[in-house]
């Protein structure tokens, strides 16, 4: 591939952030105060810490594969594990775009009154089908776009930060704000945030050194949105105490930090606000439509598809149309059964890609045995109860859904193979 189509590891790092810091750390911030208060700050640290061997793991298993993504960890095992694994991570993963797209259209419908004139499904529609044609472009067009998307989740993370932190009340910390029961189905939620580490593994083609680079992009992103998410939910909840857990939802939290803060700037910053917190869940949106449409590559590449010489197709700007437009109608699909709903597309996507991850990290441990990948394997075990666990205090459709991804998997792959015997 010719170097102007590589990504530095700078870019690599940008695009982490970006899919991580989609739409988790905004539309967090009442329901973790709702469910566990002040605690919810902490359940982010003990979310990263618990998912640090699982990420250190990933890293190793980076730099033992050349193409460094979820076929060729899997394949390690055997070429059905390889495909089960890059099926399975592609399709949940796209229930975190579909869930960035819908809170987009719900900012923006906020913003502009006329458009709850129109259904909001036919303009979540419209949107993935303008997504859809941007992500058929050169890929430094999608670079350039994620650098935008980042400046402008960085206004109302700033803002959070320094205003939170200038009107700290110390009461708000105190124990009374520490709700211990609601770990349980917060933890799950903080796990969301932090998905989207392993993004880069999707885009190992197109990255400049990649056997160097990709460890590094996927420790030092991670660590920094670790950092950043404790001090956001920190600081807004020490700011606004029990208030914030008292909201409907994510929409009113940053109005009552400016009223809190700077309430005669209430007018200008509320719709930059909306603005921003809007962007930032199309840049997510967007980081993952760029990178996943790969995995799909991938599976054709492999011959793994029916149709597989379709949608191993490239455009004239090397980007793989049909896999681009399968995502698409996959997060129309979502859309459809989910009508929105948060919590469905949280779970659906924490639990699939914890089941990559477990299988990415199985093959770790075979092919080189360390104390690294067997708390990698642990980490994942305890994940998933931890998943599993919300789902008992929440909603079973994620299973339901999960059930469908596993069973057209199991279609594709014997369907595929049986044709290739005649």
């Amino acid at each position: 591939m010719p170097q102007h189509q590589t990504l530095s590891l700078r870019s690599a790092i940008l695009i982490n952030i970006n899919i991580m810091m989609g739409t988790g750390i905004f539309i967090n911030t009442v329901i973790l105060a709702k469910q566990s208060g002040l605690l919810g700050a902490g359940i982010y640290t003990l979310a990263g810490l618990l998912m640090l061997p699982l990420v250190l793991s990933m890293a190793e298993q980076t730099k033992l594969h050349t193409e460094g993504n979820f076929y060729s960890f899997g394949s390690s095992i055997s070429a059905f594990w390889g495909f089960m694994n890059t099926w399975i991570y592609f399709f949940t993963k796209l229930a975190s775009a579909t869930l960035s797209l819908h809170v987009f259209t719900l900012f923006l419908i906020n913003l502009i009154p006329i458009l709850k004139n129109f259904p909001l499904f036919y303009l979540e529609i419209c949107l993935i089908s303008f997504f859809i044609f941007l992500n058929t472009l050169h890929i430094k067009t999608g670079r350039s776009i994620q650098i935008g998307f980042i400046f402008m989740k960085g206004i109302p993370l700033l803002f959070a930060l320094i205003a939170g932190l200038l009107s700290f009340n110390i009461v708000n910390i105190a124990a009374p704000h520490i709700i211990w029961s609601g770990i349980a189905t917060a933890l799950p939620l903080t796990l969301f945030c932090y998905l989207g580490f392993e993004t880069i593994c999707s885009l190992s083609r197109h990255i400049e050194n990649p056997q160097v680079n990709r460890p590094r992009a996927i420790i030092i992103s991670f660590s920094l949105i670790i950092l950043i998410t404790t001090l956001y939910q920190l600081f807004f909840y020490a700011s606004l105490g029990p208030w914030l857990g008292q909201q409907t939802n994510y929409v009113d939290a940053f109005p009552g930090l400016i009223n809190k803060t700077v309430p005669h700037l209430m007018n200008f910053l509320t719709p930059l606000f909306s603005i921003a917190i809007g962007t930032s869940a199309l840049g997510g949106a967007y980081g993952i439509l760029y990178s996943n449409s790969w995995n799909l590559f991938t599976l054709a590449q492999k011959n793994h598809l029916i149709g597989s010489s379709y949608f191993s197709r490239l455009n004239i700007y090397n980007a793989p149309t049909l896999c681009v437009i399968t995502e698409g109608v996959i997060c129309i699909t979502y859309l459809f059964i989910t009508k929105g709903s948060q919590l469905p597309h949280q779970y659906t996507a924490v639990m699939g890609c914890i089941i990559a991850y477990t299988i990415s990290i199985f093959a770790l441990y075979r092919e080189k045995k360390s104390l690294l990948s067997i708390c990698g394997l642990i980490t994942c075990l305890i994940l998933g109860a931890v998943c599993l666990n919300g789902f008992i205090y929440t909603t079973f459709m994620p299973l339901v859904i999960f059930g469908v991804i596993i069973t057209s998997g199991l279609s594709m792959f014997y369907a595929k193979n049986k044709y290739l015997t005649y």
